[in-house]
């Protein structure tokens, strides 16, 4: 068998290395999804007409941003770097654990233009055609900012188990029909 012919079925683009974000990168999340909206996606079958670009909470968390965004075609949690310890730089593609106050999930990296040079997402859903309007999908958003940025209640620790010896297994006794006393 000659080595050259097995190739991988993908190769993860080179590593783009993220510039630090100093000022909130609302504008330019949205001035990039608008622009794939309406050069790349309008018109496709999915996009639900009700809604449009926008973004949500972003906020600095660990000295990175992280926010919302709902566009026609998904609502997600998004995270940019701004040089604090969230932010990771791995090519575009690629899934990487974030650890959040919630716990860790699962975000993807991309890249974009306009001044969106690298972001990593993480997608709330598979549809938008549940949300009836924007006002809706920004609902769903902000209950979901909130619920990522909540850390797990403690669990409770478990009662102390009772003593073999201190259970009654008797059949007669499960139906009060005596047993030990």
């Amino acid at each position: 068998m000659t080595a050259g012919l097995r190739k991988p079925a993908w190769t993860p683009p080179p590593v783009v290395v993220a510039r630090p974000l100093a000022d909130d990168p609302s504008a330019a999340i949205a001035a990039w999804f608008t622009r794939v909206h309406d050069e790349r996606m309008a018109g496709l079958p999915f996009l639900n007409p009700a809604l449009f670009v926008e973004v949500l909470g972003l906020r600095r968390l660990h000295g990175d941003w992280l926010g919302g965004l709902i566009t026609p075609w998904s609502v997600q949690l998004v995270l940019l770097p701004g040089g604090g310890g969230l932010w990771q730089d791995i090519s575009a593609g690629l899934r990487r654990a974030v650890a959040l106050p919630v716990g860790e999930l699962a975000f993807i990296a991309d890249a974009g233009e306009d001044g969106l040079e690298a972001y990593q997402y993480c997608p709330l859903g598979t549809s938008t055609a549940g949300f009836a309007d924007q006002a809706a999908a920004r609902r769903f958003l902000v209950e979901a900012l909130e619920a990522v940025m909540t850390p797990p209640a403690p669990v409770a620790e478990a009662p102390e188990a009772v003593p073999a010896s201190t259970v009654d297994r008797g059949r007669r006794a499960l139906f009060g029909l005596g047993g030990r006393r």
